[in-house]
């Protein structure tokens, strides 16, 4: 797939960190496998690394002590 943002390099797999705002929570999520733009460094996720990303912070969230950083795991933990 060409970038949607560039239009210039294909898409290759790679990580990137992602960094959500909700109201007074700030969390960023290292370490998300994503296909990246080598070019200008977009990036996009797919199905699967986006609903396990939503999980990691809602656990973060319900943990009632969301941390500031958190590593992306495949695995509950």
């Amino acid at each position: 797939m060409i970038c949607l943002i560039c239009r210039q390099a294909q898409l290759v797999p790679g990580f990137t960190s992602v960094k959500l705002d909700h109201e007074e929570i700030n969390l960023t999520v290292s370490g998300v496998p994503a296909s990246v733009c080598p070019n200008c460094g977009d990036a996009y996720l797919d199905e699967t690394a986006a609903t396990r990303l939503l999980q990691i912070v809602k656990q973060s969230i319900e943990s009632g002590e969301p941390m500031e950083f958190l590593e992306y795991s495949i695995t509950d933990k």
